[in-house]
């Protein structure tokens, strides 16, 4: 009797981000990948949010062959040699038509020096989330452009509250988001950012700081929508990465429902990108194997089925535009796409990650210190200057 060779057993490790929108989707999918080929497994460990941001990529690249990554890291990805150029694995055809589905910028956000370095599975931005039934019972309107927040704050009963996403990581965000919305996509140019609008909007957030929540600066997103999903204190977040987990039923005990964020109406711009991309380590064993996961997440029948359901948040426009899952999230997708449309896209150059996590400790502590903007500008320019090689982006 002839006995057939057993097939070489693939085994994949992956790494995620510690949130049930980071991990749960990839868990899931990995489960059905390898039912559909049964020597491949895949093994998925988590990192916290904040590793997720500010990790480098080259503490990653020996141990795993799957990681989710945050598009800032193309250009020192390109620059070392730390990822697969997936252009070199993928179908034209699929490809194409990938780029024309995404939402967004999303597709182009992990393409840096002709190559794509990454596959847009999650897609996010600032956005604002609002606790609908207070808003209701207060009889408070939204306010669509951001002069309207102090107004705003003025209206909201002392009992409630408003709260921005301003821990380090998340102000870096909010600063850039309003120095894109006051000065257009290129406010940061040779030496750094435009003095004038970062200080403008230093100096406005400071002000913002008389009338909101006081943890404010010590929250990241997730820590503001678990307490509005299961306290009644805060009625509104005006900047914050959207998560669907709090739109759907059951998750919390209260549904968040999530809309723009405030604009400058002088630009055209919304707030900042953020979202996950699936890249795969120019180390890895198993490239095709690595890569055709990476192809199956990001496809569109993936995306707006088991992906959306397994509490992910799509990057693919089937999913955006699918009406179960618009009613599977109380209309997370339909309300927030104008936001994914205009978002301004952060530079990718090569010592931009190091840049950012200075310099989003440098505004942290400027407004705890009230440090004049002006000084706290110039400081941060300092650092760009040091840290990051000025060049190409998207």
């Amino acid at each position: 009797m002839r006995v057939e060779p057993m097939m070489k057993e693939i085994k994949l490790k992956g790494i995620a981000w510690d949130h049930p929108r980071g991990y749960e989707p990839l868990r899931e999918t990995s489960k059905i990948f390898s039912t559909r080929n049964p020597s491949v497994s895949i093994d998925w460990h988590i990192r916290s949010l904040k590793e997720f941001g500010d990790m480098p990529i080259e503490d990653l690249i020996e141990t795993y062959d799957l990681i989710t990554i945050d598009h800032p890291y193309m250009g020192q990805a390109h620059e070392n040699k730390l990822l697969l150029s997936l252009e070199n694995y993928l179908p034209d055809t699929f490809l194409r038509e990938l780029e024309q589905q995404s939402v967004g910028p999303t597709y182009k956000s992990y393409r840096f020096g002709g190559h794509l370095y990454a596959l847009p599975i999650d897609a996010a931005a600032l956005v604002a989330a609002y606790r609908d039934d207070l808003m209701t019972n207060l009889k408070l309107k939204r306010p669509t452009i951001r002069v309207e927040l102090f107004d705003f704050y003025k209206r909201v009963p002392k009992e409630f509250k408003v709260a921005w996403a301003l821990c380090p990581t998340d102000l870096w965000c909010a600063f850039l988001t309003l120095c894109a919305q006051d000065g257009g996509f290129d406010f940061i140019q040779e030496n750094g950012i435009d003095e004038k609008i970062g200080t403008t909007v230093l100096d406005e957030l400071k002000e913002h700081l008389k009338f909101i929540h006081p943890e404010s600066l010590n929250w990241n997103p997730i820590q503001i929508l678990d307490r509005m999903g299961t306290t009644d204190d805060i009625v509104c977040a005006p900047y914050l990465f959207g998560y669907t987990n709090y739109s759907r039923d059951n998750f919390r005990n209260h549904i968040i429902t999530f809309q723009n964020s405030p604009t400058n109406p002088r630009t055209d711009i919304s707030t900042i990108l953020g979202g996950v991309g699936l890249a795969v380590s120019a180390k890895t064993d198993f490239p095709e194997w690595a890569v055709a996961y990476a192809k199956y997440v990001s496809s569109g029948e993936t995306q707006k089925g088991v992906y959306t359901k397994s509490q992910g948040q799509p990057s693919h426009l089937e999913a955006w535009h699918d009406k179960a899952n618009n009613t599977l999230c109380h209309n997370f997708f339909g309300n927030t796409l104008k936001t994914m449309e205009k978002v301004y896209v952060r530079p990718q150059y090569a010592g931009w990650n190091s840049f950012q996590e200075q310099g989003a400790d440098l505004l942290h502590q400027a407004l705890i210190e009230d440090t004049p903007s002006m000084k706290a500008v110039k400081d941060l320019n300092e650092i760009f200057k040091e840290e990051v090689a000025y060049g190409e982006r998207i």
